[in-house]
C-alpha cells in the first residue's frame, strides 16, 4: 500500500492522484505522511493516511466524515483542508500550504519562555476547541503534531496537525496495521490519558489530559513523568495547579471544555505578567484592550473576571505560590456597566445647561440692541434749542 510512513514518494515524473507533484517528504505527524505537494503551481502539503478502506467499507464512510469535519473548521490554529480522495484505498488530505518546524525539534534545544508556551497552549486549545466542535478528538497530541512557526509580529504561533486521524485507524483495525498506536515521539505515552491504556474510547477529555503534559514539557523540557515537584514555574507559579487539573486521572475531575482550560491559562498570563517584572507586558495603553477572552477592564483585579469561563471559584486567586497578587479592589463588571450609565447622563445634563446658558445670552442681547439706536440723538447738544 502506498505510501507507508517514512517510505518513498513518487519520483517527480508522476503525479499523485492524477494531479499532485509530490517534492519530498516532511517529519510531521505520526502515523500519517506528510508531503510538501504542488498542483498546477500551487504549493501545498499532502497528508496520506496508512489505512486500506478497500477492506471496510464502513471505514470509508468515516474518513468522508472525518474529511467534512476537518473542512469545515475555521480556525488559525488547524490548516485549512483543500482536497480529499481515495486512490487505490488509500484516503488522502491536501491542506493549504504551511511552513515551520515540530514543536518536538524546538524543545530539543532548551525549554521555552512562559509567556510563550501560554500562547502556544492557548492556540492548541483554540484548535481543538474548533475541532471538538465538529465532534473530532485528535488522540494523538504530542509534540511531533504540533507545528511552531514565526509570526510577522516576532512569535511564534502553532497548528495542529494529525487531528481525527488516530480515532479513525483505531477504529478500523482489520483496515490498519497502525490500529493499535500509542502515540507519536519520544515519551509518547506520557502523553496518554489513563483510561486509554485500557482500551477506552478517544475523547476531548484525553485531548486535554495531552495539553496538561504539553504544558510540563514546554516548562520544563521533559514531559511530567511521576512529576510532583513545583520547580521550574517561577513565572508562571499558578501553572502548576493547571496542569494537575488537566492531567486528573478521572475525566470528570478535568477542565470541562477546551474554553475551560484556555480561560484559565489567560488568566495565568494576565497574573504572570502583573506579578512579576521579568514577564511584565501590559503597557498602559491596554485599558481597552483585550489578553485572550479576559477583558482588559477586570486586568486591575486580582480575582478571575466573573464572567470568564474558570475552573476556579469566584474569590480564590489562581496563584497558590511565589509573588502575591496586587492589593487593587476588585473592578465589578456590573459596577462597570452601571458607572458608564451614570456618566452619560452626567453628559447630557452638562449638554443641556450649557445650551440654556447660550440661549440666554442670545435673548439678552436681543432685548437690549433696540434701546442701544436711541442714544445718539440725546447726545446731540443742538437737539434742545432746533439747531
Amino acid at each position: 500500500m502506498f505510501p507507508s510512513p517514512g517510505g518513498a514518494y513518487p519520483p517527480p515524473e508522476e503525479l499523485f492522484a492524477g494531479r499532485y507533484v509530490v517534492d519530498g517528504t516532511l517529519p510531521w505527524g505520526g502515523v500519517a505522511s506528510y508531503y510538501r505537494a504542488t498542483s498546477e503551481g500551487t504549493p501545498l502539503i499532502l497528508c496520506v493516511l496508512p489505512i486500506d478502506l478497500n477492506r471496510s467499507k464502513r471505514a470509508e464512510t468515516a474518513f468522508s466524515e472525518l474529511a467534512h469535519g476537518l473542512g469545515s473548521i475555521r480556525s488559525d490554529a488547524v490548516p485549512r483542508v483543500l482536497d480529499a480522495g481515495i486512490i487505490d484505498g488509500v484516503p488522502y488530505l491536501a491542506f493549504h500550504d504551511m511552513r515551520g518546524t515540530t514543536l518536538g525539534n524546538l524543545l530539543r534545544d532548551r525549554p521555552l519562555r512562559s509567556l510563550t508556551v501560554l500562547r502556544l497552549a492557548s492556540e492548541v486549545l483554540d484548535a481543538l476547541g474548533a475541532a471538538h466542535a465538529q465532534g473530532l478528538a485528535h488522540g494523538d497530541l504530542t509534540p511531533q503534531n504540533v507545528l511552531v512557526s514565526r509570526r510577522p509580529t516576532g512569535e511564534l504561533g502553532a497548528r495542529l496537525v494529525g487531528l481525527g486521524i488516530v480515532p479513525l485507524i483505531r477504529s478500523f483495525p482489520e483496515a490498519s496495521p497502525h490500529a493499535a498506536h500509542t502515540g507519536s515521539g519520544k515519551h509518547a505515552v506520557a502523553y496518554m490519558a489513563p483510561e486509554r491504556f485500557g482500551g477506552g474510547t478517544i475523547d476531548p477529555s484525553a485531548d486535554l489530559y495531552a495539553v496538561g503534559a504539553l504544558l510540563h514539557h514546554m516548562v520544563i523540557g521533559s514531559p511530567p513523568v511521576g512529576w510532583e515537584a513545583d520547580d521550574g514555574f517561577d513565572d508562571v507559579p499558578g501553572l502548576p495547579d493547571v496542569i494537575r487539573r488537566a492531567m486528573a486521572r478521572h475525566p470528570r475531575n478535568r477542565y470541562p471544555d477546551a474554553a475551560a482550560m484556555r480561560a484559565a491559562l489567560d488568566w495565568l498570563e494576565v497574573e504572570s505578567a502583573k506579578q512579576n517584572p521579568r514577564t511584565q507586558d501590559i503597557a498602559p495603553w491596554m485599558e481597552t484592550s483585550n489578553i485572550g477572552s479576559i477583558p482588559v477592564p477586570s486586568l486591575n483585579s486580582p480575582l478571575p473576571p466573573a464572567l470568564a469561563t474558570s475552573s476556579h471559584p469566584p474569590g480564590k486567586v489562581v496563584s497558590t505560590s511565589g509573588a502575591r497578587p496586587i492589593p487593587i479592589k476588585p473592578v465589578r463588571l456590573e459596577e462597570l456597566a452601571a458607572n458608564r450609565s451614570v456618566r452619560w447622563r452626567q453628559i447630557t445634563l452638562l449638554s443641556i445647561l450649557l445650551g440654556s446658558l447660550l440661549f440666554a445670552g442670545y435673548w439678552w442681547d436681543a432685548r437690549r440692541s433696540p434701546n442701544d439706536t436711541t442714544l445718539p440723538l440725546s447726545l446731540d447738544p443742538g437737539a434742545e434749542h432746533g439747531e
